[in-house]
């Protein structure tokens, strides 16, 4: 009873709340309330690390009135070990299985909850083809809106009156609508994803669309199609009573790209949404600046409309509720952080989500009015510095990869990488050098998988930087850097005294960060740069008269800092260090 009230709650908060949230707030509480039950940490079975999938084709069934799902997946595989005899995979274990047939040959089976063993008839031998049919039906559990989100969800849309059903899968609920092995690393080298619904009806899918085929029993199959590496969890399928709203746009370069737009056939859909619609051209442009050309050029860009909560970065076709700017800035940032390089491991899912969440930020610094992304910013460290929980790394602990709660954690997955990596910007110091960072690293693992290491030596050969301790600060550290800071003027002289800790000090008990310090004065205000030290108590030569201090007036460190102005300082002078103006400075 007592989960049933919390959901009574939850859902009467939701509309006001929504307005306000960014779009990594949505995809967080999306992932999390998909999977309310328990989650694993690697591939079901170890026998599934014996073969290497490399196509899939799904010929299935679906409407828009239940999660009631009927068809064949066939999988082509390589094999990576002699004497293979036994094929597992998952398969949610409310779909009864019809029959399986590998390499032409019906073989028998037995399942253990969701796992499925089939059994060869002769066992194959390394580099063999392994070519799997599975037909199957029924109908798993009946997924519906936040925040009970499955693998198979139904809803509908209650703005619009439409109804839904539409896939979810990650991390582990592939199982539930297909028959799969759900693997980060063994990505599907290319997919067939055909989906046959009524002909009053239109289903989406990744890749690019080759042909409506007109079926018996005033039916059609939307034939899909993708030749691009794609992670287990990133199929997916939208069936509705959808419009296509669709346009051609231009990359860097002259390259045109399709963006292909399924929204509920509603009066008012267009007026409601069309200039967020719209927005996903610029949005493609500029991304593929900052990133590299958008990774899958060659087949298109979309979404698909569905009631779930917030937003789902499925592969070339996005699903999501709306089409405000945070949303759809954030999971068009994953096409290439989380789909064409994806996280090593679950405990890496910051770079996903820490990038798509810095998109955002990106996002708003290029085309929204000045000082929005400056307060941009500071909202995701108010939300950060204001959680009464300060612990955790965003890298995350390997036992806590069995949590959702901790994987999709809003702030140690969303909100705090996003802020790091502004933080790292900002070490960087060179615009060019960071965005070429981001680049190589893409280029580099393209259509692959990379962790956090990864990602550390591309930054490293790049700004040619050592980052050891940056990275054991921020990323697999806890907590931020907290600063009292004493000062005074005097004749010319500006006196600091400057004092840091972590907030977690038996994990980070100092960072060593540059800062800036705004300098504040009737003359005119101007920015110093400093190094980083435990302590700082230096007397500066000034050629103006300093009336207040900002301390990261950029705000480009997640932090906590107290300034006073001390008029004790300067009375007992204990040194005199002149401090060559202006800036940079080095450590006092």
């Amino acid at each position: 009873m007592r989960f049933v009230l919390t959901v009574l709650v939850i859902l009467t908060y939701i509309p006001a709340y929504t307005q306000y949230m960014t779009g990594a707030e949505e995809c967080a509480a999306n992932k999390i309330n998909i999977h309310r039950r328990a989650a694993k940490t690697t591939v079901a079975s170890p026998e599934e690390d014996k073969y290497d999938v490399q196509h899939v084709w799904l010929d299935i069934a679906m409407d828009n009135q239940s999660v009631a799902i009927a068809g064949k997946a066939r999988t082509t595989a390589r094999v990576l070990e002699n004497n293979f005899a036994l094929y597992v995979f998952e398969l949610n274990k409310l779909l009864v299985i019809d029959s399986i047939l590998i390499n032409g040959q019906k073989v028998d089976f037995e399942r253990q909850e969701n796992l499925v063993n089939s059994f060869l008839t002769a066992p194959l031998h390394t580099g063999a083809t392994l070519a799997t049919t599975v037909y199957y039906h029924g109908m798993p559990e009946a997924g519906t809106v936040f925040p009970l989100e499955r693998g198979l969800n139904n809803a509908e849309a209650g703005d619009w009156g439409s109804k839904v059903t539409y896939t979810l899968s990650e991390p582990y609920n592939a199982k539930d609508w297909w028959p799969c092995k759900q693997s980060l690393r063994d990505k599907i080298d290319s997919a067939d994803i055909w989906i046959t619904v009524p002909d009053s009806l239109v289903a989406g899918s990744n890749g690019t669309l080759q042909g409506i085929t007109p079926m018996p029993g005033n039916m059609r199959r939307y034939e899909w199609k993708t030749t691009y590496p794609t992670a287990c969890y990133l199929l997916s399928a939208a069936v509705a009573d959808y419009m296509d709203y669709s346009y051609t746009t231009q990359l860097p370069g002259g390259e045109s790209l399709l963006v292909q737009n399924y929204v509920y056939d509603r009066p008012g859909i267009m007026e409601r949404f069309k200039n967020g619609i719209d927005s996903t051209g610029e949005m493609l442009y500029y991304f593929s600046e900052l990133f590299g050309t958008y990774p899958f050029h060659n087949e298109k860009y979309g979404h698909c409309m569905a009631p779930l909560f917030g937003g789902m970065e499925h592969q070339t076709m996005t699903t999501l509720q709306h089409f405000r700017y945070p949303l759809v800035s954030h999971e068009l940032a994953h096409q290439w952080f989380g789909d064409n390089v994806t996280c090593a491991t679950w405990r890496d899912i910051w770079i996903n989500e820490g990038f798509a969440s810095y998109a955002e930020y990106l996002f708003t610094e290029r085309f929204r009015p000045v000082g929005d992304a400056y307060n941009y910013m500071l909202n995701v460290h108010k939300r950060i510095l204001n959680d009464t929980n300060i612990g955790g790394s965003i890298y995350i602990p390997v036992g806590d990869t069995v949590n959702p709660y901790r994987i999709f954690d809003s702030r140690l997955s969303y909100q705090k990488p996003s802020a790091v990596l502004h933080t790292l910007r900002f070490l960087i110091n060179d615009d060019h050098i960071f965005f070429g960072i981001l680049k190589k690293f893409q280029k580099r693992f393209a259509g692959g998988n990379a962790g956090t290491e990864d990602f550390k030596t591309v930054a490293e050969e790049l700004s040619g930087m050592d980052l050891d301790t940056f990275f054991a600060e921020w990323i697999y550290g806890e907590g931020y850097p907290i600063y009292d800071i004493r000062w005074n003027y005097i004749s010319g002289k500006l006196l600091l005294v400057i004092k840091q800790e972590g907030s977690v000090p038996s994990s980070i008990p100092y960072y060593h960060i540059p800062m800036e310090i705004k300098l504040v004065s009737r003359q005119g205000d101007t920015t110093i740069r400093l190094g980083s030290s435990m302590t700082q108590s230096t007397y500066y030569n000034i050629d103006r008269t300093i009336d207040d201090l900002v301390f990261d007036p950029r705000n480009v460190i997640l932090e906590k800092t107290v300034i006073t102005r001390d008029y004790s300082l300067g009375t007992n002078h204990a040194s005199d260090q002149p401090f060559v103006y202006p800036n940079p400075a080095t450590d006092a």
